[in-house]
């Protein structure tokens, strides 16, 4: 594997597991099976999403705001468009693998 494969690697087990905790967490209060899924998905895909949006926040600190974060413009971390290939490969890598498994889950589960 090479280093950007393995430094992608802790995404993908982060969305799964808040997917999961989350998927049975719906069906123990009672959810259906496909909202639950689904509402899982969307939990595990927010918190790779913002874990992102807080190391853009970082990087625009250090390079741009001088150290301080009170320079930094309003929702300046949620501009996706400023991440770097690999936290967007990264992101998506994740949402992806663990939309693959709500699918599976979905379907057979």
């Amino acid at each position: 594997m090479t280093a950007v494969a393995l430094d992608m690697l802790p995404h993908f087990p982060i969305a799964l597991l808040v997917m999961i905790a989350s998927w049975h967490f719906g069906r123990w209060l009672g959810a259906a099976n496909m909202p639950a899924i689904w509402g899982g998905w969307f939990a595990g895909a927010c918190a790779c999403i913002m874990r992102e949006v807080t190391q853009q926040e970082y990087r625009w600190i250090e390079r741009v705001g001088q150290g301080r974060r009170a320079h930094m413009p309003a929702l300046e971390g949620l501009k996706f468009w400023d991440w770097n290939a690999h936290s967007l490969l990264e992101t998506l890598g994740a949402l992806g693998l663990s939309a693959l498994v709500a699918l599976a889950i979905a379907k057979w589960g």
